[in-house]
Order: C-alpha cells, then sequence, then structure tokens
C-alpha cells in the first residue's frame, strides 16, 4: 500500500510537470483517500461523489476576495471580511465594507453594507441596502430591506420595516411598520401592525392589523386585534379586540375593552371603558361612556363626582331663574325598559320587556320642558344621536336647590303669618276671657239683685200683710 501512494505521488507529480493538469479515474465505487498508517484525512467516493474531510477545514480570514472565502458557483458564500465580521449566505456582505461587528446570514443580506456596524440580518435580502446604519436587527425575508443610514431598529418577520429609512423603530410581525419611512420610535407587534405609518412617530401598536392605516400621525397606542385600523389621527389610546377600528381622524381619545369606541369616526377627547363602550355618536366629542346598554349599576366607594366648581373660572355669575315653577314642569314616570337593541329588527315589541319596573324621566318630555322655558343651555337632552336620545337629569340639581330655598322661602312667609295670627288669636282668646270675666261678674251681680230684690218684694209683702191684719 505504502508503494502505491508513492506511485500515485510521483505519477501526479510527473503529470504536473509536464502538463499542469491532474487526471485521475476512479472505478465503479471507488474512494479516494487521503491518510497515513491510522487515519484518514479525506476521501472522495466515486458512487455519490460525497467528498468527506475527517479534520478542520482551515481558511485565513478574508481581506480580499481571493483570500479565505467559500464560493457557491460564482457567488461569495461564505467569509468573514471586515472586522469581526460573518457573513453566510449566496453575496451577503461584500468585499468593500469598512464596518465592523455584523452578522449576516441570508442570501445578498447587508450585501451593500459599507460602514455600518454590529448589525444582524438574518434572512432573503435582509438589511440589503444598509450603508452606513448600525445596530440594526432584521430577521425574516426582506426585512429592513431599504433601510441606509438608519440606526437601532429592530424588524422581525417578512417585510418587516421595508421602506425604513428612519432610526430606533421595533417591529415584530410580517409586514409590520412595511411603509415606515422617516418616523422614528415607533413599536409594531403582529401581523401588518402600522402598515401604512410613513412619518409618524412614537406610536404603539400590538396585534394583527393594529394601527393598519395611520400615516403621518404619532402618539398613538393600540393594543388587540384590528385596534385603531383606520386611524389617522393623534394621541388615540385604544385597548381591546376591534377597538376604536373605525377612528379616522380622532383625536385624543381613549378606549378600553373589546369593542369599545368601535363606533367612533371623527369624534374626539372621548373615554370609553368597558366592552361594547361607545359615546352617543360616532362624531361626538368630550364625552367618557362607563360600560354598554347592560350596564345597569354603577359602583363606587363615594356616592358623587367631583368637577371643576373655581370662581376665578367662571364669568357672569348671577342668581339662577329657573326654581319651583320649572321643576313643576317636569313629570317623574314609572315604567319598564323594552330597547329597541335588544331586538335583531331594531323594532321592540314587547317581549323582552324587563320585568322590573323603574323610575325616570322621559327625554322628550325633558326636551319640551327645557325648550318651552327658553332654558336649552340647561342641556338636560343629548341628541347627537337622532335615533337615541339621552338624559341628562343630574342638571337638575341647582334647579332643585333654588326650588327647595323657593320653598323655604314661602314656607318662612307662611310661618311669620302664623305667628302673627297666633298673636292675634292669643290676643282674642285673653279679650274672650276678660269678657266671660265680666259675664261671670255682671251675672253674679244679676243674681245678688235678684235676689235682693227678692228680699224686698218678700218684706213688702210681709208689710202688706201686716197693714191687712190691722
Amino acid at each position: 500500500m505504502k508503494h502505491s501512494i508513492i506511485l500515485i505521488f510521483n505519477l501526479v507529480i510527473c503529470n504536473l510537470l509536464i502538463s499542469q493538469n491532474i487526471t485521475n479515474t476512479l472505478g465503479a465505487s471507488g474512494v479516494f483517500t487521503l491518510n497515513d498508517n491510522a487515519t484518514t484525512y479525506l476521501a472522495l467516493n466515486q458512487l455519490n461523489g460525497h467528498l468527506s474531510l475527517y479534520r478542520s477545514l482551515v481558511l485565513p480570514n478574508t481581506t480580499s476576495s481571493a483570500l479565505g472565502v467559500i464560493y457557491k458557483g460564482s457567488n461569495r458564500f461564505i467569509h468573514n471580511f471586515g472586522l469581526l465580521n460573518t457573513f453566510v449566505g449566496s453575496n451577503s456582505g461584500n468585499f468593500s465594507m469598512t464596518g465592523g461587528g455584523n452578522t449576516a446570514f441570508g442570501v445578498s443580506a447587508l450585501t451593500t453594507n459599507s460602514s455600518g456596524t454590529e448589525n444582524t440580518a438574518l434572512g432573503l435580502n435582509t438589511l440589503y441596502s444598509n450603508t452606513d446604519g448600525g445596530n440594526n436587527t432584521a430577521s425574516g425575508s426582506y426585512a429592513l430591506f431599504n433601510n441606509q443610514t438608519g440606526w437601532q431598529n429592530t424588524a422581525i418577520g417578512m417585510y418587516s420595516l421595508y421602506y425604513n429609512l428612519a432610526s430606533v423603530n421595533t417591529a415584530v410581525g410580517s409586514n409590520s411598520l412595511f411603509y415606515n419611512s422617516t418616523g422614528t420610535q415607533n413599536t409594531a407587534m403582529g401581523f401588518q401592525s402600522l402598515f401604512f405609518n410613513t412619518t409618524g412617530n412614537e406610536n404603539t401598536a400590538v396585534g394583527n392589523n393594529s394601527l393598519y392605516s395611520n400615516t403621518t400621525n404619532s402618539g398613538n397606542t393600540a393594543v388587540g386585534y384590528n385596534s385603531l385600523f383606520s386611524n389617522t389621527g393623534w394621541q388615540n389610546t385604544a385597548v381591546g379586540h376591534h377597538s376604536l377600528q373605525l377612528n379616522t381622524t380622532g383625536n385624543y381619545n381613549t378606549a378600553l375593552g373589546y369593542n369599545a369606541g368601535s363606533l367612533v369616526t371623527t369624534g374626539y377627547n372621548l373615554t370609553l371603558i368597558g366592552i361594547d363602550a361607545n359615546p352617543t355618536s360616532g362624531t361626538a366629542f368630550d364625552q367618557v361612556t362607563l360600560g354598554n346598554s347592560f350596564v345597569s349599576s354603577l359602583r363606587c366607594n363615594v356616592t358623587t363626582i367631583t368637577s371643576l366648581s373655581d370662581a376665578r373660572d367662571k364669568k357672569n355669575i348671577k342668581d339662577l331663574s329657573l326654581g319651583l315653577d320649572f321643576i313643576t314642569k317636569l313629570t317623574p314616570r314609572q315604567f319598564n325598559w323594552d330597547k329597541r337593541e335588544w331586538y335583531e329588527s331594531n323594532i321592540s315589541d314587547g317581549s323582552k320587556m324587563q320585568e322590573a319596573p323603574t323610575a325616570g324621566f322621559i327625554a322628550q318630555e325633558l326636551d319640551e320642558a327645557q325648550t318651552n322655558s327658553n332654558a336649552e343651555w340647561l342641556n338636560l337632552v343629548l341628541k347627537d344621536n337622532p335615533e337615541k336620545w339621552e338624559a341628562t337629569p343630574g342638571n337638575l340639581l341647582p334647579i332643585m336647590v333654588k326650588a327647595i330655598q323657593e320653598l323655604k322661602t314661602e314656607n318662612d312667609e307662611i310661618r311669620v303669618e302664623s305667628i302673627a295670627l297666633k298673636s292675634e288669636n292669643e290676643e282674642l282668646k285673653q279679650r274672650l276671657l276678660r269678657l266671660e270675666q265680666t259675664q261671670n261678674m255682671l251675672v253674679s251681680e244679676l243674681e245678688k239683685l235678684k235676689t235682693k230684690d227678692e228680699m224686698l218684694k218678700q218684706v213688702k209683702l210681709d208689710e202688706e200683710a201686716k197693714l191687712t191684719e190691722e
């Protein structure tokens, strides 16, 4: 065997000296091996064409396209050109960059990088256009594809942050922040979250299609599937499945709960808490809604709501003109709820009417009372939605206080009159008493006179009788 190896070696050397070509033919199922007496280092199997290496493959650091590079066809496949760089994948990295600390796995990943440092690219064409951007992480085909100079971006998912040119964005999910260009400090987690965002800043979207339509506006937060889906407004917060999904240009809205604010379109400064919590209409503003139409009680450790009432914030302060007369025009009612929304046809027929009655007012009757009194400024009725009027009987409190004050005034007047009448009555009683005493005295005197008269009559009779005897 030893002599055979020497023979083969001599033949190879001779062939090199003669033609500079080496051609050896293996027989069927033959194996070409390089070994010593105890160890095989390399083997070529004719049956399957596999080349087996039984020791390490040592390559020099890549300093050019001709050194330390593994090619696949004509394309570079594995190399570590530059300082602390690692590139695996057809045409990943290049041989001209100055940036270091980069890692790329995937076809054409970081292929145009120049001075960008500490980037990580995993997937087909990830960070493809990056030149000077650094500290970026892209995982998923075409993630951060268009990024050039943006820093500290994280894109995980196919096409995430595809058009990005800015810095400090985070996208997790296929197509998340897809169209983002110069918007910064955005966070998108979920399929197509913040999909159309271009220049909007400081937005947070968590959930598939959350903040899907947002383009240039900032300061929005959406958590939940389709939350703030149609949004083009500012500083909205939606937490919950489909929350604020139809909001377009509405600003400063807060919705918390499944479908909360799902009817809002252009309304603003709305606070909506609870499942299906919605304002009076999609265009309403400056409202707070707690719960849906099924809520039957509000519970809290206190029974009142504190609101601004500082005199320094008020003008044209004067006594309220409405009072008892207005209150007497109101008609408190007892009724049973039978809401139209409980029926598929939106027409109530009494079949779903609540058994227990309740007390309250009728919005149309309140509106008539305030209209007839030229007091629509009381806002006893909300008519934003013409199909569903709402009442605010709490606004009656100042009028009720005024009515009570008026009743007290009337009562005080009656009390004064009563005291005067009582005094007159006492005086009349005293006079009557004195009259009775006088009458009694006169009766006594009359009795005395009567007795005296009778005595005189008797004396006279006695005298007449005596005279008759004589």
